[in-house]
């Protein structure tokens, strides 16, 4: 069984747990990362919502959503299933994943449910939630900081990632970014 992994399922070691046979750099040709899934409790709250990784489909090259796959023995799928659907709230769908040297269908999770952000949503408004919003993990700034800085470790460039970060960074400052 193969999984994709997009936000921190790709840094925080949770795959040790299921006998992970191995870990590499993948591609997901058809999608992107976005930050269009409301937080209501970890990262933010009803009130002043974070927002957090989602995938939604690509529609350029350049955004095409590096990640990591990782592959799990098949005995392990409904284990690793309940607690990954858990975790993301809502269930795992089956996506085409490029690997080093081949092509797989891998399990991810991508969410479509009632806290999806509007689609209408600037750049400039989403900033704004994000540098408002806390929750009890910590603030919506903390999230998508971390996000970043874990995505330069692993040497993945995302656009959409860079983008939001730095009209983040300019709200902050008071600036506007364009």
């Amino acid at each position: 069984m193969w999984l994709f992994g997009y936000g921190s399922l790709m840094w925080d070691g949770w795959e040790t747990r299921y006998g992970c046979r191995q870990r590499v750099h993948a591609v997901a040709p058809e999608h992107r990362r976005v930050f269009n899934k409301k937080s209501l409790e970890r990262w933010g709250t009803h009130a002043q919502p974070g927002l957090t990784l989602n995938l939604a489909p690509a529609h350029e090259e350049a955004h095409r959503c590096r990640g990591i796959a990782f592959e799990f023995p098949d005995e392990h799928q409904t284990e690793i299933e309940a607690y990954l659907s858990a975790r993301e709230t809502c269930h795992a769908s089956e996506i085409a994943v490029r690997l080093p040297d081949e092509a797989v269908t891998a399990r991810t999770y991508i969410y479509d449910g009632p806290r999806l952000i509007e689609n209408g949503l600037t750049l400039q408004e989403r900033a704004a939630m994000i540098l408002v919003a806390e929750g009890i993990a910590g603030s919506s700034y903390d999230y998508i900081a971390n996000v970043r800085a874990h995505l330069d470790r692993l040497g993945v460039n995302d656009p959409a990632v860079d983008e939001l970060w730095h009209a983040v960074a300019a709200a902050r400052n008071g600036d506007k970014y364009e």
